[in-house]
């Protein structure tokens, strides 16, 4: 069954919070190299160069790509004497117009060896607002070693404190900045994203390995809040993991693995890199970057390896068709589009599903409630117009659909 959507169908609204695309960027360097080394011209790397200008274009206040303009932050690993230190340097302001961007950016790196730089353009989704950008939040446990995570998405905290517990929260608590106690008057100042992390470490803890510990968190978590988005970057200053969950790709990669292929102006990196969303125009555009699938984990390694893990939870479709348990979501598809698309959903049972559109500044730009008449596969379609039949513009919009619960969220990339 299809439901085509139109201008004519009456409007019940769910309310929940939309999602806001944060957009983030992991470097780290291959063996023997460092992510502060000048070349001959007394510069940082091109390559580095041109993905830190990218990082900043988006950090602003315009379209989608480029509106991220809750403050920014970045956090570095170099090796000092020996020891992983990690440093980081935080703004509210927009990166755009960050006058300091680069002054703060090299403070990174004036160490020696710089291995890992992580950085994260906000736009607030949950807790605090209007403060430098807590991403990337740092951990440190208990034999002093230091662990840097960005987040992109939206997670339900409640459920969050439930999974890890008041009594570990209690011994590491998170930040309210300045709203009072966590677990009062300040939690609804407290970080999503932060709990997230919180999440992954006492897994970590649990199990005594980074990569058990990240896959039984992420385990549990899309069983919990399956569409809710997830993507993060972390590393321990060692390596840097990468994961994706939302349905569009939010996640892209260089790895070097095919750098002969490259022109020769492009060849030579001395590291690899992860960013949301690569360059559209210049030098960097013409790496071929390569889009993570949905819940797959990447680990590019401080050796020059690199590990690649199967998506987690994959869902048999026959089983989706034949027995739906619950509301599940499919990949809308296309997507980007530049006519209309479809979002796929199995429902468990009949009855009226809200469809909401919010644009990339969190602006509702359309609603809908259709009745779904029989149970199993439905598809809503959506053409890119609002309620009144006016084509809206190029960019990055945010469905919600809803039926007596939140079903699924996720990204749509219009593009004419």
């Amino acid at each position: 069954m299809k439901i085509k959507i139109s201008v004519g169908v009456a409007l019940m609204l769910f309310v929940t919070s939309s999602v806001l695309p944060c957009r983030m960027l992991g470097l780290i360097a291959l063996p023997d190299h460092s992510l502060s080394t000048l070349e001959l011209n007394g510069n940082f790397h091109p390559y580095l160069e041109a993905e830190l200008e990218e990082f900043r274009l988006q950090g602003g206040s315009g379209s989608w790509p480029y509106s991220n303009q809750d403050g920014w932050a970045m956090t570095s690993f170099a090796t000092s004497s020996g020891n992983i230190e990690v440093q980081s340097v935080r703004s509210e302001v927009e990166a755009f117009q960050d006058d300091s961007y680069y002054e703060l950016t090299s403070q990174l790196l004036t160490e020696a060896s710089v291995s890992i730089l992580i950085g994260h353009l906000r736009q607030t989704s949950s807790g605090a607002g209007g403060i430098a950008n807590p991403h990337p939040f740092i951990y440190t446990n208990s034999q002093g070693q230091h662990f840097s995570f960005a987040h992109n998405g939206d997670l339900n905290k409640a459920e969050l404190r439930e999974l890890i517990g008041d009594e570990w929260l209690g011994s590491h608590p998170p930040q309210t900045f300045g709203g009072g106690p966590w677990n009062a008057e300040g939690w609804s100042q407290v970080v999503d994203s932060e709990l997230f992390f919180f999440w992954i470490m006492k897994s970590v803890e649990a199990s005594g390995s980074l990569l058990e510990g990240i896959t039984d968190a992420m385990l549990t978590l899309e069983n919990e809040q399956p569409y809710n988005l997830k993507n993060f970057l972390l590393s321990d200053g060692q390596d840097l993991y990468a994961y994706r969950s939302s349905p569009v790709g939010d996640i892209h990669y260089f790895d070097g693995s095919n750098e002969e292929e490259l022109p020769w102006y492009l060849q030579n990196s001395n590291h690899r890199a992860i960013m949301s969303t690569p360059p559209s125009s210049g030098p960097m555009s013409s790496i071929p970057w390569v889009e993570l699938e949905d819940r797959q984990l990447l680990i590019l390694k401080a050796d020059g390896s690199s590990e690649l893990h199967p998506p987690l939870l994959e869902i048999d479709s026959d089983d989706q068709v034949n027995a739906p348990r619950e509301s599940q979501l499919n990949k809308a598809y296309p997507n980007p589009f530049n006519g209309s698309t479809i979002i796929p959903i199995m429902v468990a049972k009949e009855g009226a599903y809200n469809l909401t559109i919010y644009n990339s500044n969190g602006q509702q730009v359309f609603n809908t409630s259709p009745s779904v008449f029989h149970s199993g596969r439905t598809e809503f379609s959506w053409s890119g117009q609002d309620n009144y039949g006016n084509p809206l513009p190029s960019g990055s919009y945010i469905f919600l659909i809803n039926g007596n619960q939140h079903i699924a969220s996720g990204k749509l990339l219009f593009l004419k």
